[in-house]
């Protein structure tokens, strides 16, 4: 009895090739959808296919798509972050305000920032392991806790000032050949993160959590330990998307960031990553992050209002959760 518990936590150590193709597919998949709705898009209205175009597309994807990097860690856990755009706001605004109101220079401003968000992402990781529950609950609580840092830290209001012409703006903002810096930082992120998630213990350890909760816990997997280094990842995540787009703006207001962690998790979850945990594709997110960001801009162009994009996203993310449970009940089935 024991070993058949144990056996599901351990699948995701060595995949079976049937499973990676899978995931392959599906990357191909959300990849070959966001190439033809780039495509359609192009046919009606031909400016959207230029370079400036699409980068501004890229660059609001990359904001919210470099948290989401991090929720199909925690998705593979079985665990959500409600907090992340709290997150990032914090740490947008408390370094726009040591630069402009106590004169830090931005380099230490902006590293600030990046350590603000991960020890918010520890806090918690520390609440949900000390409460014994789930992430999802103790995010919804701090996403108004961080949020109301944010006013606080802030005033209220937008910080203006900023010394735009220090080198952490002129690198940070710029956009080599063309594409903004926040997107080279995606993809690079992208990268780093799908080795991690494919090629080490600690990616296996997440997924197999995810798999089975009960087998990572009679099998001694620390989940608690685990729980707080991908909360602190995550937050982490939220404070580097936030210092790119200080770098860009080169302003601070206390709401931004609203709604960044639904969009987070439905570029997520259209990209691939398992709803149910255990199964995730990093890349994958990165193409759901632009598929969304597609759908955002497609309908602007069209002349519709931008809340149909919100209706769109939300359409697909059931589209993509349905799928994916298919596809699951059919494997299981096979599986007998």
């Amino acid at each position: 009895m024991a070993h058949s518990d144990l056996a599901p936590a351990t699948a995701p150590d060595k995949p079976r090739p049937k499973g990676r193709s899978l995931l392959a597919t599906k990357e191909l998949g959300i990849l070959l959808v966001l190439v033809a709705m780039v495509g359609f898009i192009s046919v009606f209205n031909p400016g959207f296919l230029t370079i400036d175009s699409l980068s501004n597309v890229g660059q609001r994807a990359a904001w919210y798509g470099i948290m989401a990097l991090g929720i199909v860690y925690l998705l593979s856990m079985g665990e959500i972050d409600l907090s992340i755009g709290a997150i990032y706001a914090v740490c947008i605004n408390l370094s726009a305000i040591l630069m402009v109101e106590l004169s830090v220079d931005p380099w230490i401003a902006v590293i600030a920032g990046i350590i603000t968000g991960l020890l918010l992402g520890a806090f918690n990781g520390v609440l949900a392991n000390l409460l014994r529950i789930p992430a999802i609950i103790v995010t919804l609580g701090t996403l108004s806790l961080y949020r109301g840092m944010a006013l606080i830290i802030s005033g209220g209001r937008f910080v203006y000032g900023i010394p735009r012409e220090h080198p952490f703006f002129l690198i940070f903002g710029s956009a080599p050949l063309g594409i903004p810096m926040a997107i080279w930082a995606f993809v690079v992120l992208t990268i780093i993160l799908t080795i991690i998630y494919q090629s080490t213990r600690y990616g296996f350890l997440v997924r197999a959590i995810g798999s089975n909760p009960r087998a990572a816990r009679l099998s001694g997997i620390p989940i608690g330990s685990l729980r707080l280094i991908t909360l602190t990842l995550m937050g982490g995540l939220a404070g580097i998307s936030g210092m790119l787009t200080l770098a860009f703006f080169s302003t601070a207001d206390p709401n931004l960031g609203n709604g960044y962690e639904l969009q987070a998790i439905a570029a997520a979850i259209i990209g691939g990553t398992a709803l149910a945990g255990g199964r995730g594709t990093v890349l994958g997110a990165m193409f759901g992050a632009f598929v969304i960001a597609v759908i955002g801009s497609g309908i602007t162009r069209f002349g519709v209002s931008a809340n149909y994009s919100v209706f769109v996203t939300g359409a697909m993310i059931i589209l993509a959760v349905a799928v994916d449970a298919f596809v699951r009940h059919r494997q299981e089935k096979q599986s007998r």
